[in-house]
């Protein structure tokens, strides 16, 4: 069996395919195969791709007769791949010499489900390192030196706000994938949002190393440097669902996951209100059930933008403090704090008295205890409980110093 095989989807990148192949077939672990998936290119890929496959008998190559993205892509790749681990590579893209034989050896020692590792960055030009200066190339968190379950090590992700979809950043068990069908969803974009959620939820070994094996390329007119267009809107719209399917549909009991499925339907509204008035959105979706959805989804948008108006003295009132915090986690806490977002104000987090059975994140945001958090200067607290607790939580933000905002006194247009 092959130790590692590599599969790349290609698509219009001839001035970088070169150096993608350069660097995977330089690597130290000789015993890989890669498999290039020509996603019908309109370019001199395909001729490229022979090129390298007549020199090393490692490459093989996957014509695609029409063009199908880069979920279809991978999925005819790693369908085809014979190796014990499986690396995705994008074709603009390189790693380091000695990448697979260090996650090789390691996945090998620890028998370990997935991988996951960090990256260095390479920009075109200094527009584009400005522009991408937020990319997170590596991890700062604390995290173990040994496998933990996937859920555990997607835990501690979206805790320390470092989890990133960057397939390009991790290695697997071609078994465990196919054991547990793991797949990317095809017929639309981003689709590298749901595999490795998908993935990571269902591994028993799951392991973070601080290295930088994958090198990430930045430049324009790639899928993370365009404009957005409908098709953005219409990938996340499909990742959100399918998220949900897949945690729904495997029983899977886990918060992050929650809150990540969250976000991405934060963003998939984001996208909404920034594209409605400019593009045909539902022109996107698939005239059926399809169709149907989008337009439950625009009447949910539609009451939901009517729902969070707030008033402008209170947006106004709020935007003079640097950290918002909604002191409350149920029902009202959370009706306001969607409120809050919409309006693109910064939520710092919730607080409560005590923990109880209060989660420790919600929305996305971090539920802490009042008594044993520190609240920064400029910070300003909405109280959002029941009326019976308004007092007591007044007094106590009083007894601190801490500036507030009464939620009952908000649609009144009452000013505390």
């Amino acid at each position: 069996m092959t130790k590692v095989s590599i599969v790349i989807p290609v698509y219009n990148v001839e001035a970088y395919l070169p150096a993608c192949l350069d660097s995977v077939l330089s690597q130290t672990l000789t015993d890989i195969e890669v498999i290039c998936v020509d996603d019908a290119s309109p370019d001199r890929c395909p001729q490229i791709l022979d090129v390298y496959a007549g020199r090393d008998s490692r490459v093989k190559v996957i014509h695609l007769a029409r063009n199908s993205q880069q979920g279809f892509a991978r999925n005819r790749g790693m369908e085809a791949a014979s190796g014990k681990y499986l690396y995705l590579l994008d074709s603009d893209d390189m790693i380091t010499d000695d990448a697979m034989e260090k996650l090789y050896v390691r996945a090998e020692q620890e028998q370990a489900d997935c991988i996951f590792f960090d990256s260095r960055v390479i920009y075109e030009s200094e527009d584009l390192a400005r522009s991408n200066s937020n990319y997170p190339a590596v991890r700062y968190g604390t995290y173990p030196n040994h496998p933990v379950s996937g859920k555990e090590l997607f835990s501690l992700f979206i805790e320390q706000e470092e989890w990133t979809c960057y397939i390009q950043r991790q290695f697997w068990n071609m078994s465990f994938l196919r054991r547990n069908r793991v797949w990317f969803p095809e017929g639309h974009e981003h689709e590298d949002e749901v595999m490795p959620f998908a993935g990571l939820l269902l591994a028993e070994r799951a392991l973070y190393i601080p290295d930088q094996y994958f090198i990430r390329r930045y430049r324009d007119q790639s899928v993370m440097t365009r404009p957005v267009s409908g098709r953005d809107f219409y990938g996340y719209f499909r990742c959100f669902r399918e998220m949900t399917a897949w945690v729904h549909d495997h029983g899977i009991q886990c918060p992050a996951a929650d809150i990540n499925i969250a976000r991405m339907h934060e963003r998939t509204v984001r996208l909404y209100g920034q594209l409605k008035d400019r593009e045909d959105l539902e022109s996107c979706f698939t005239p059926g059930e399809e169709q149907e959805l989008y337009r439950l989804f625009v009447q949910a948008c539609k009451a939901e933008a009517y729902y969070q108006q707030l008033p402008g003295w209170l947006l106004d009132k709020l935007r003079g403090y640097q950290y918002v915090y909604v002191y409350g986690a149920g029902v009202l806490g959370r009706t306001f704090a969607r409120r809050l977002m919409q309006h693109d104000l910064c939520l710092e987090g919730f607080l409560v008295s005590s923990r109880g059975n209060n989660p420790e994140y919600l929305l996305g945001r971090p539920v802490s205890v009042f008594a044993e958090t520190e609240i920064p200067d400029h910070a300003v607290a909405v109280i959002a409980a029941a009326r019976g607790y308004y007092d007591e939580i007044a007094a106590k933000l009083e007894e601190r110093g801490i500036p507030y905002i009464y939620y009952r006194k908000i649609d009144s247009q009452e000013k505390s």
